[in-house]
């Protein structure tokens, strides 16, 4: 199958992750039917897409009437409604694999033969998934980033037999959404994004927790020494304390070498997940009201951001020899997915690969850790003098 034979996209589940993507797919033109459990689910979606796209037309970045956008969706309660004339179907339901393997067999039951099934799991297998299907080579994973609508980056991950055709129309298909898509060449856990923005959270919470410094001064030193759009505990309120600490769970389980922290355990099983409960790491004025917490300069002096930083490189160095995904990718996941001022390659380079190194040393010497085994590729780079921009060559060149 070709990108130009795709016409009618189907989209299983309608909370935020679902309604952005069929938002998206509407807007480069799709016909899109989406589906969920009950009518006022569906009927919620649709407002929040109405309005989403007002805001859009308001601001001049879509063209088309909002009314004839609004038009190319459909919604209904069965599944089998969404998928048996589509071309291209895309899974946004909770984390859960046993519902995911549920709907995958159901989906690949209706769908016509030439269908590919795309999940937008952040962090269970493609290959389990696609287990549930007779048609394992046109499943793949689709992530896309919260929310749908806004977020550039989409991590195209390739199940152990997901076919080419498949990987190419995938990748196609996002970049005819407007979206930036990153191969993923290996079903690992957390892909790209979510296992280096697992080393940084990590390493946040463990700084504060072996008392090297308290939640504002390493927030402080992530927001004004990294230039990092929000402190590790920032975000984890932000987001959902919840939600980390559930992929953090999850990757580990299937093979991700990391101590999770216990800070993220208490909050989690203490119900003070951030935001949404009025309560995390900071406090806030009520449920559901974010307000940044204030953060000075000064605060950050004592912290060494490289104990953050150098987890991070580690583990994009291993994602890189790997040929997970190459230089660009890795550092365009960082920039697009996390919204880093630069990929954590690229500051790697500037801090100097000998200092990454040095770090990850001391700090394997301190907990006797393996994750802080400093990966090959760095050791080498260290022996040839590809130490970053002030040898002119390190995982970039410069002149």
């Amino acid at each position: 199958m070709s990108l130009q034979e795709i016409r009618k996209i189907g989209v299983i589940g309608a909370g935020v992750m679902g309604h952005g993507i069929a938002e998206v797919a509407s807007i480069a033109g799709y016909e899109v039917w989406m589906s969920d459990i009950a009518d006022d689910i569906l009927k919620r979606a649709l407002e929040r897409i109405e309005v989403s796209l007002k805001k859009f037309y308001s601001k001049g970045k879509i063209k088309e009437e909002v009314g004839r956008i609004m038009a190319r969706i459909h919604t209904t309660t069965e599944l089998k409604k969404v998928v048996e004339d589509a071309d291209f179907i895309i899974e946004a339901v909770p984390e859960n694999l046993d519902l995911k393997k549920k709907i995958f067999a159901e989906a690949d039951r209706y769908a016509p033969k030439h269908a590919i099934l795309a999940t937008n799991t952040s962090s269970l297998p493609i290959s389990e998934i696609a287990e549930a299907t007779r048609r394992p080579e046109k499943v793949i994973g689709m992530h896309f980033f919260n929310p749908p609508p806004i977020m550039k980056l989409v991590e195209v991950i390739r199940g152990k037999e997901t076919s080419d055709e498949t990987l190419n129309v995938t990748v196609e298909l996002a970049k005819k959404f407007g979206k930036t898509p990153v191969i993923v060449t290996r079903d690992i856990p957390g892909f790209i994004v979510n296992r280096i923005l697992n080393r940084v959270l990590n390493a946040a919470c463990w700084y504060v927790h072996r008392g090297k410094a308290t939640i504002k001064e390493v927030d402080a030193a992530m927001r004004f020494k990294l230039k990092f759009p929000m402190g590790a505990f920032e975000l984890a309120d932000f987001s959902g304390i919840d939600i980390f600490y559930s992929i953090g769970k999850v990757i580990c389980e299937r093979g991700f070498i990391g101590r999770q922290c216990p800070l993220f355990e208490e909050k989690f099983k203490a119900g003070e997940y951030g935001v949404k409960t009025g309560k995390g790491f900071y406090e806030y004025p009520e449920a559901g009201k974010f307000v940044r917490p204030e953060l000075t300069e000064g605060m950050a002096e004592k912290v060494n951001e490289l104990e953050i930083l150098a987890p991070a490189v580690n583990e994009a160095a291993w994602l890189l020899r790997e040929r997970i995904a190459t230089r660009d990718e890795i550092d365009i996941a960082c920039e697009l997915g996390l919204n880093y001022p630069k990929g954590v390659l690229k500051l790697a380079d500037e801090y100097g690969i000998d200092k990454i190194v040095e770090t990850l040393n001391r700090l394997k010497e301190e907990t006797g850790w393996e994750e802080y085994e400093p990966d090959p590729l760095l050791n080498e780079m260290v022996k040839e003098n590809k130490l970053g921009v002030k040898t002119g060559v390190g995982f970039y060149e410069y002149r």
